[in-house]
């Protein structure tokens, strides 16, 4: 569900509020004037006249032409009626206008109504009443105010929300391309819409972007150079160890140069630019199993199954690279796979030395472990932290129960 909160936030919400608040503070301050200065106006003098002319009738009624005078002012005077079926007037404005005006004639006087009439009588003497037909104070025209205010302020409110809008889309594509380019996922540049300072940023956020892109292609470039231009003696040096006798030396020689393509295999893989693979469904159990089956020292404490979507190939190199890492260090590796609330939770611990680098430092490039100085290249949880983050995750570091390292990796799936 979405919360208030949330939705409160939203600069479209914001905006909103800025143009229908005024709109309806206008629309509340017509209808009260118009209360104040018209309708309310218009109920006194009608029952007023009203009053007047119930006063003449009065006067008159002992005349024989008083059912004359009567059908002269549009008002039904009779002998007989059934009050059972009235009942007190609706319009509390009107009844009290019209009771202030009935005082005139008599303390006595009040009105009712049903359908179709108003109907005065004096309550101490109930042997006539007066009909007036409602249409003579009743009108359409406060209805077509009220309905007229309501539908000004909606259709105003419409046109603001669909105009900010508008104006706030390109903002939202703006925060889409920003997110999918900090998770180091490749985006196009942006087309620039909307209001002059929105186009403004765009165009700033296209020349960051750029440059960005720019420093990152010369870096890679660089290191993709060097890396390749190193593999070649390497490879020369690998062939001319054959012709060593010293086994041990050879052996010794072999061993490095083996280390060497690996540092250089990470220089590689951390410079690639990932693409953004397809979604693959996957079974979570057999998922965990079949990685267990490369590293003989892992155990696997719990292994839930569901069936979900992620990106295999790249998930698959995340994991692979904590255990080979867990792999270097510990004697036993633990795993337990979790799904809960829409997320895959995999922990991986090991009863290793552990490592009293922060998580901001273990996912920096380049840094390494004081006793590990001369292992690996500190590329291999860096690694970790760019595929997670392309697969919209989280990458958790903390002290292990086992005594090691805990790597806890979250996928929203």
């Amino acid at each position: 569900m979405i919360k208030w909160a949330n939705l409160s936030e939203s600069l479209l919400v914001r905006s909103v509020y800025l143009i229908t608040i005024p709109i309806v503070l206008v629309q509340i301050i017509g209808i009260i004037i118009f209360f104040e200065l018209h309708w309310d106006l218009v109920l006194k003098r009608s029952a007023q006249s009203i009053s007047n002319e119930i006063k003449i009738l009065e006067m008159q009624k002992d005349s024989s032409s008083l059912n004359n005078y009567a059908n002269t002012l549009q008002i039904i005077r009779t002998d007989k009626f059934d009050l059972s079926e009235t009942e007190d007037v609706s319009n509390l404005i009107f009844k009290k206008r019209m009771m202030n005006s009935l005082g005139q004639i008599s303390s006595n006087f009040t009105v009712v109504q049903n359908k179709k009439f108003f109907i005065f009588f004096d309550q101490l003497n109930t042997n006539y009443y007066y009909l007036i037909p409602k249409k003579r104070v009743e009108t359409n025209t406060v209805g077509g105010f009220f309905l007229w205010t309501i539908a000004i302020s909606v259709i105003l409110s419409i046109i603001s929300y669909l105009f900010i809008k508008k104006q706030i889309q390109p903002l939202k594509r703006l925060g889409i391309i920003t997110r999918s380019f900090g998770r180091g996922i490749e985006t196009p540049n942006l087309k620039p819409t909307g209001s002059s300072e929105v186009r403004g940023l765009i165009k700033d956020f296209n020349n960051m972007h750029n440059n960005i892109n720019s420093t990152l292609d010369n870096q890679r470039n660089m290191l993709a150079g060097i890396s390749h231009d190193l593999k070649t003696p390497l490879t020369r040096i690998n062939l001319m160890i054959e012709e060593i006798n010293n086994e041990s030396l050879r052996s010794s020689i072999s061993q490095n140069i083996s280390e060497m393509n690996v540092m250089l295999n990470h220089y590689l893989d951390f410079i690639k630019s990932e693409k953004n693979e397809n979604l693959d469904e996957i079974n979570t159990a057999n998922f965990i199993t079949r990685i267990g089956k490369n590293y003989k020292k892992l155990n696997i404490l719990n292994n839930h199954e569901s069936q979900i979507f992620i990106r295999k190939n790249q998930i698959t190199r995340a994991i692979m690279n904590i255990l080979d890492n867990a792999d270097k260090f510990a004697d036993n590796i633990f795993i337990s796979s979790n799904y809960l609330n829409n997320k895959w939770i995999i922990e991986i611990e090991d009863n290793g030395p552990g490592t009293t680098l922060t998580q901001e430092q273990l996912i920096r490039p380049f840094i390494k472990g004081s006793d590990q100085l001369n292992q690996g290249t500190g590329l291999g949880l860096s690694i970790v932290q760019k595929l997670i983050k392309l697969n919209n995750g989280e990458l958790n570091f903390q002290k292990s129960s086992y005594g090691g390292l805990k790597v806890t990796v979250i996928l929203q799936v």
